[in-house]
């Protein structure tokens, strides 16, 4: 079956210069799997992507694996508490050296036990190899770039990535000021949520994630906890935030808070190109997702949920059980209504709503993401659409 792509059905009808001014993505960007090839080596293959948080790592010996589509990456705590990255792959005949998550002294290959250090060097090889004249010192496992957000460990394919403190100025400050005592947050016991499957485009997501404009008409308990018409949107070069004052209601439609305790305000936070941070009012809290296509019309949003040492952890059942039975369920079905249009030949390429005094009615930020994304892929797009 020919592509989208091969019809330049859109691009006769939309031009590409217009998206991110006055029109959003094609649709076919949200459903063509040639568009996912090429955000797959432009985008996720470049960019910075969240592994798992810093307390999976935090003793020597400590081992996590995690893919990037086909590509999988171990990270490692080495014996001198230093992170490191991989990718997953012997260098002897390239088998996968471990799976999951673990604790060991040695990365060891089952096929033909070659043996890594936590840092990567080969240290061991099977007895009768030194008849090829192979040199240990000069093997090793190939290396990936990690980085680090607070206590949020992310890694990149490019070996000339820049430093997440670069791309995202201010950001650690910015949370911390918003969540104080972030830094200490540890991991939710027993997290209920950690991988949400949705029948759409990954991009779908996040348009949705960097918009109130449907709060008022899809969340009616969402805005009985927060004070939607007051939010604000604050833009830097790679990533946003999103601000919503508190309610201020002990008793609403969402979930009960206590005022005296709790955290009232929402913060949501978004990293180019598939990273959301944020979190509820409630015991205070971080939650921090990447957003994973599987197929053009296939995700998986996978959440990393955090709190206050000591916090009320069974007030935080309750936020959660509305995350998912609540907000996080209407989201599901607003993605999924939408994927269904994308399909629809009555449907090209929608248009932005902006209202600069009232930033509720505001899409500012789905064309914050629509720009970075095609500065990073419209080379390639272009190239496939001549």
């Amino acid at each position: 079956m020919a592509s989208d792509l091969d019809t330049r059905r859109v691009a006769d009808e939309a031009p590409i210069l217009e998206i991110a001014r006055d029109r959003t993505l094609p649709a076919y960007y949200y459903t063509d799997p040639a568009v996912l090839e090429i955000e797959r080596e432009e985008l996720f293959f470049k960019t910075w992507q969240f592994a798992c948080h810093a307390s999976r790592l935090s003793q020597p010996g400590r081992y996590v694996t995690m893919q990037i589509f086909d590509q999988e990456i171990v990270l490692t705590c080495g014996s001198d508490g230093e992170l490191r990255g991989f990718y997953n792959v012997c260098a002897h005949r390239g088998h996968r050296l471990v799976e999951g998550a673990g604790q060991t002294n040695r990365l060891v290959c089952p096929y033909h036990a070659w043996t890594y250090a936590l840092d990567g060097r080969l240290v061991g090889i099977r007895r009768g190899a030194e008849s090829t004249a192979i040199s240990r010192s000069e093997i090793c496992l190939s290396q990936v770039r990690i980085d680090r957000l607070l206590d949020f460990i992310f890694v990149n394919l490019d070996p000339e990535a820049t430093p997440m403190a670069e791309l995202y100025p201010g950001l650690e400050a910015e949370i911390e000021a918003a969540i104080p005592g972030v830094r200490s947050f540890v991991p939710v016991p027993e997290q209920p949520r950690e991988d949400v499957p949705m029948q759409c485009n990954w991009k779908v997501i996040l348009d949705n994630y960097l918009e109130c404009y449907h709060c008022e008409t899809a969340h009616p308990d969402f805005c009985d906890l927060v004070t939607i018409p007051d939010v604000r949107h604050n833009f830097n070069d790679r990533h946003m935030h999103q601000y919503l004052p508190p309610m201020g209601k002990a008793q609403n439609a969402a979930y009960p808070l206590d005022l005296a305790e709790d955290q009232l305000d929402s913060n949501f936070w978004y990293l180019f190109p598939c990273t959301t941070i944020g979190h509820l009012p409630g015991v205070r809290s971080l939650t921090i997702s990447r957003i994973v296509p599987l197929t053009a019309e296939t995700s998986e949003r996978r959440f990393t949920m955090t709190m206050i040492p000591g916090g009320n952890v069974a007030r935080d059942k309750a936020r959660t059980e509305y995350l998912i039975r609540g907000v996080g369920r209407e989201d599901v079905a607003l993605c999924e209504g939408v994927q269904h249009g994308m399909r629809q030949r009555g449907f090209n390429q929608g248009h932005y709503i902006f209202d600069p005094e009232q930033e509720n009615f505001t899409e500012e930020g789905v064309r914050f993401f629509h720009r970075l994304y095609s500065a990073a892929v419209e080379d390639r797009l272009a190239a496939e659409t001549r």
